[in-house]
């Protein structure tokens, strides 16, 4: 089993998990881009279990609704589905390594160790990683570890409605690497993106679509000091990196009461939208009533 962070081939279908549902969605890939169908579903009492340290684990009664849905809107057509799920059910944090081992095999295993070392009290946990942009070119790696008792228990309840996951995926790395061309080219530069969702605050800057910069902080840790936060990423960004500074700013912030995140960039601070991806006008009214399709909408938009 494996957590990537995009696969070669997408289907249309996506369906997004948060703490309290799932939201099913199809996605319109070409102009007009957009959402064909979306429909949001709460899980029904007792059909979301916790696992060895508070793990989140699905059962197949939790998204039966939703993938019946699915399958009913596209006319019997769903069989495979990239799920998407929260940043807060996953460990994602950048690592620095002397060197790595050139066999993919071999730089797995080192990079399951480092996590281990890093996360000793996490239990058994899956683990994906994709370059960054090197320091004093010694190999950085991003690295997204999840429990992988919670990651079967997603992958049987789609696959016991016969639904094959193809892409297993927190939503921040769904909305960096969905997005990360079209930022790139719009943005000319190095740029911002932040991710605020339940339990959990992302922070990238990349350069020229890798990342540059990574932070993962829970939001119960912030104390409300999130502009605080963006300042130490930006000051460590500038003094540490030797950043250049921003060329912009980006921001899909899924909690509308935690304050204003703007005044602490140099940029003004874009939220993503519709417009950036030649949207139908549908796209912002779904998007702000169901804020997780951002996320869903990335990971298939990215493959289009």
């Amino acid at each position: 089993m494996k957590l990537p962070f995009l696969g070669p081939v997408v289907a249309p279908h996506v369906f997004c998990l948060t703490p309290e549902g799932v939201s099913y969605a199809s996605v319109r890939r070409e102009p007009p881009t957009g959402f064909f169908q979306a429909r949001a579903f709460a899980y029904p009492p007792g059909t979301l279990g916790t696992g060895s340290g508070g793990a989140p684990l699905l059962t197949r009664d939790a998204v039966a609704e939703a993938v019946e849905a699915g399958r009913r809107l596209s006319e019997r057509r769903l069989s495979h589905a990239s799920v998407v799920f929260p940043d807060s059910w996953a460990r994602m944090l950048p690592i620095d390594f002397e060197q790595l081992p050139d066999a993919a095999d071999a730089a797995r295993q080192v990079v399951a160790w480092k996590v281990k070392k890093l996360l000793p009290a996490a239990g058994e946990q899956t683990v994906t990683f994709r370059e960054m942009t090197p320091v004093e070119e010694k190999p950085r790696l991003l690295v997204a570890a999840a429990p992988t008792e919670m990651l079967l228990a997603i992958e049987q309840a789609f696959e016991s409605l016969s639904i094959r996951v193809g892409m297993l995926v927190p939503a921040s790395l769904a909305l960096f690497d969905g997005f990360s061309s079209t930022l790139a080219t719009r943005a000319a530069g190095d740029y911002a993106l932040l991710h605020r969702a339940a339990g959990s605050l992302v922070f990238f800057i990349a350069r020229n679509g890798t990342p540059l910069f990574f932070r993962q902080r829970p939001l119960e840790e912030a104390n409300g000091g999130h502009e605080q936060e963006v300042r130490l990423s930006l000051s460590y960004y500038s003094e540490k990196l030797q950043g250049p500074g921003l060329a912009a700013a980006y921001v899909h912030d899924e909690t509308p009461g935690g304050g204003t995140l703007g005044g602490a960039f140099p940029v003004p601070l874009e939220p993503l939208s519709g417009r950036l991806f030649q949207a139908d006008d549908t796209f912002a009214e779904r998007t702000a009533a169901r804020p997780e399709l951002m996320a869903g909408f990335a990971a298939v938009y990215g493959q289009g």
